[in-house]
């Protein structure tokens, strides 16, 4: 049995990672705030060890890292919405951290990281679609730009030391767990609005295209990353793209229930397309998305009603 951490297991990809290791016979370490909500991981507290700490606190990384093997570096304290104006807290509080955690996994014995990045900022403006991983590197957001220093430091450290680093860039994860009253994630987002009977604010006509992956495919790519030698930089995504409004209009149609919308201006740093590619994933992972995306909102939205009554 290896012994697994996942830092920012309490969360959203964090418990449904937490959830698929436990699935393989694991007892995975899960490492969250004592002030974050236990409530994604609540059907399997009897099959984790909980360890409470900040990420900014070496003392509480360092215990925590102890007797691991792999760590899943889940943790981001910044969002896509966050203006330039966060760039300083992002870098105490995302970067240094990071750059810590790897000096500290160095002297504790660990012998892999698999780190969450984002696919959906990191490109910027798209040249080619779907996205490959060779791609230029243009963030147009101040969090884009955050995940690609934090995603170069990751690279260097692979090259330079034994450690194996997998960087996944994820594209939109959706499913069972995500905040419907956040600030990310448009598939939860809309939900809470179906469900609450509440506004929508959508940036623009809507008209913005990604591509969303369904939770269960991103948490068996992350332990398919986990198991494996050596060191990689991944898309995890769907390769199929849809608009805002196509989202709004399925999710609507899964639902049984209209969405209250209110269109507001588009957000500086978005980009308008962005698609990304998985096929060195299929190559070297040997994975590939299998939830279809109708049919994840649907398993989603059945999740909620249950949740919620």
């Amino acid at each position: 049995m290896a012994n697994y951490l996942i830092l920012g297991g309490s969360g959203f990809i964090g418990g449904n990672l937490a959830r698929g290791l436990v699935a393989k016979g694991e007892r995975p370490k899960i490492f969250t705030r004592s002030t974050s909500s236990i409530t994604n991981i609540e059907d399997i507290l009897d099959r984790v060890d909980i360890v409470y700490g900040d990420f900014m606190d070496d003392v509480a990384v360092r215990r925590a890292t102890k007797g691991i093997d792999t760590v899943f570096h889940l943790i981001s304290t910044t969002f896509p919405s966050m203006t330039i104006e966060s760039s300083v807290y992002d870098v105490f509080s995302n970067l240094v951290p990071t750059i810590r955690l790897v000096e500290i996994c160095k002297e504790n014995g660990v012998s892999k990281i698999v780190y969450g990045s984002s696919g959906g900022t990191i490109y910027g403006e798209p040249q080619e679609i779907p996205i490959p991983e060779n791609h230029p590197l243009q963030p147009q957001s101040a969090y884009g730009q955050s995940k690609l220093t934090i995603d170069n430091y990751l690279s260097f450290y692979a090259r330079t030391t034994e450690l194996d680093i997998h960087i996944l860039r994820i594209s939109n994860p959706f499913g069972p767990g995500q905040k419907l009253l956040g600030v990310q994630g448009l598939v939860a987002v809309a939900m809470g609005c179906a469900y609450y009977n509440r506004v929508l604010k959508i940036y623009g006509k809507g008209e913005s295209v990604r591509d969303y992956i369904y939770i269960d495919d991103l948490v068996d790519a992350l332990i398919i990353a986990g198991e494996r030698s050596g060191s990689s930089i991944v898309n995890i995504s769907s390769g199929i793209g849809q608009s805002v409004m196509e989202i709004v209009k399925s999710i609507e149609e899964v639902s049984g229930k209209t969405i209250p919308k209110e269109f507001i201006p588009n957000r500086p740093g978005d980009v308008k397309v962005s698609i990304l590619a998985n096929k060195l994933a299929q190559e070297i992972y040997g994975w590939k998305p299998k939830v279809d995306f109708k049919e994840g909102l649907s398993m989603t939205w059945k999740y909620i009603v249950n949740r919620q009554r």
